[in-house]
């Protein structure tokens, strides 16, 4: 996603100032975050799953200030399984946008998404003033409880019976009517992303999207595209906040 397509646009621009990344965590446990990073640096406290990375303390908030040149993701791990993958890059801004014409990112904004190609998480992110996109969507992405999200699409959804051949990434109860587990990971079947991309509406990455290179063939493969792609946004903010649930 961003982190590629976008680098290099730090090659052509001047460099901005990344403000600030406050994560909250709202469970009664510890959450650590496995930090990847693309360029310049981030605030790291611990390691997370073998990688580098920092700790929030149970029902707490901690704000970090990363370098102006942040291009990076984090990613919450719990028991060893991944969440929600967020990927934020203040880097990519001009100066002056009058001044460099082929660089038409405006300057102090952030780009970003959630992708649940790799894990799946109770987590969202966004701008911390929780301001609308520029063309007055909201800005969320990520999903606070996606299986009340999956859930809420289970009963109309034509796949249903297909759906529970894959118990790794949902399993349902009370006679398959109720979900009881959601998950998407990098070997979820093509069957599962569609559900949680366009019928359950997941305001995240399920699949690569066309920045990343993949050639849908299908209709179905170019509509799950088409829907991606809108998932990767900007604001004019470089204040961001995630939460996890």
């Amino acid at each position: 996603m961003y982190l590629t397509l976008f680098t290099t646009f730090t090659l052509l621009c001047p460099l901005v100032l990344a403000r600030s990344i406050t994560v909250r965590n709202t469970k009664s446990w510890p959450t650590c975050f496995k930090v990847e990073l693309s360029s310049g640096s981030f605030p790291m406290n611990n390691v997370c799953a073998g990688h580098p990375g920092f700790t929030v303390p149970p029902r707490s908030t901690t704000t970090f200030h990363p370098s102006a040149d942040f291009n990076g993701a984090l990613t919450p791990i719990t028991n060893g399984i991944l969440g929600t993958r967020f990927e934020l890059n203040m880097a990519a801004g001009c100066a002056s946008p009058a001044l460099t014409p082929n660089c038409p990112i405006p300057l102090g904004g952030t780009f970003y998404d959630a992708s649940m190609e790799m894990g799946l998480s109770s987590a969202t992110l966004g701008p911390l003033d929780n301001r609308r996109l520029p063309d007055g969507r909201p800005s969320l992405a990520g999903e606070q409880d996606p299986l009340a999200k999956a859930n809420a699409a289970w009963l109309r959804s034509p796949n249903r019976w297909e759906l529970l051949r894959y118990p790794r990434y949902l399993v349902a109860a009370h006679r398959g009517e109720r979900l009881v587990w959601v998950y998407s990971d990098k070997e979820a079947p093509f069957v599962v992303r569609a559900f949680f991309q366009l019928e359950a509406g997941f305001q995240a990455y399920m699949a690569p999207g066309s920045v990343a290179g993949w050639k849908p063939r299908t209709a179905l493969e170019k509509e799950l595209t088409r829907v991606q792609d809108e998932k990767s946004v900007w604001v004019r903010t470089q204040d961001m906040v995630v939460t996890v649930y």
